[in-house]
């Protein structure tokens, strides 16, 4: 299996564009992240905690996650947690989003399950919109819902899509989540 979403990573005063490709092969089992150094290993060890957490069961296949482009090492990567987590649960069945190809996302996720969303500049999404209408393409943004609707942005909430389709995905703030434990 085979899969590609895009990202949108803050970099300095600007938004940086990247895309995110993964595939699945029978070789040794695991969970692998490339292209973004050893930023990477953290983000991988995230994802395994987190489905170990939810007691989640994924195949015994190699899920490999690629990171392509330019000018990584100055963005936010952090923002990449969420692309990557859709990615692989997309790819081990927990998703029923199979095709990513005309999404994206952009959001970090705490250990408890909290994401937070980077949010853009006021005119990007209009930009984006700009963009798609000249293409007559659609594509959907998995993130918070913003009142403001877009013509060719569909969105889909990343917190409702994870909480309907893995169950037990909660999204709290870090004091409630020291405050129960």
């Amino acid at each position: 299996m085979e899969i590609k979403i895009n990202a949108l990573l803050p970099n300095n005063n600007n938004q940086h564009w990247v895309q995110v490709f993964g595939y699945t092969s029978k070789s040794q089992p695991g969970l692998e992240i490339n292209g973004i150094n050893g930023k990477g290993r953290s983000i991988k060890e995230k994802i395994t905690f987190l489905s170990k957490k939810r007691r989640l069961r994924y195949p015994l296949k190699r899920f490999v996650l690629c990171v392509e482009g330019e000018g990584l090492e100055r963005a936010e990567l952090d923002y990449l947690e969420l692309p990557l987590l859709i990615c692989f649960f997309s790819m081990a069945g927990f998703l029923p989003i199979k095709r990513l190809d005309n999404c994206f996302a952009m959001g970090k996720i705490s250990l408890e399950g909290e994401i937070q969303h980077f949010i853009p500049e006021n005119d990007q999404f209009q930009r984006i919109d700009s963009f798609l209408k000249q293409k007559q393409r659609l594509a959907v943004y998995l993130g918070p819902n913003y009142s403001q609707a877009y013509e060719q942005i569909r969105q889909i909430s990343a917190v409702d899509l994870l909480q309907d389709s893995i169950g037990g995905f909660c999204y709290m703030d870090n004091a409630l989540a020291r405050s129960i434990n």
